[in-house]
């Protein structure tokens, strides 16, 4: 899912306290990143990582990944790739995980 399409999703659900959004940034443009994340006015949490070390933990090697991780810390669904009007399945998958309540 493609960031700004994240901020839109994160503005609309930050207030539940079981929603959070964390993005991994790939550390090869740390500039760029930073400059990306405030021209866009991206405003959930960004950590960095080492492509390796995301390629390995996550299983791997295609960019964007998208993860919709529940309550119970597992994952509940994974996206690959974006494609335009994807965001509202993903919206979609969270609002029923949230209704779930993680069980």
């Amino acid at each position: 899912m493609e960031l700004p399409h994240v901020q839109e999703l994160y503005a609309e659900l930050k207030e539940n306290e079981n929603f959070q959004v964390l993005a991994v940034e790939i550390n090869d443009d740390r500039d760029g990143a930073d400059t990306f994340i405030e021209e866009n006015g991206l405003t959930f949490i960004f950590t960095e990582a080492d492509r390796n070390f995301v390629e390995t933990k996550f299983n791997t090697a295609y960019y964007p990944n998208s993860f919709l991780i529940g309550k119970d810390s597992r994952i509940k669904q994974h996206w690959v790739g974006f494609t335009e009007g994807e965001e509202e399945v993903v919206r979609e998958a969270i609002l029923e995980e949230l209704q779930n309540d993680g069980r």
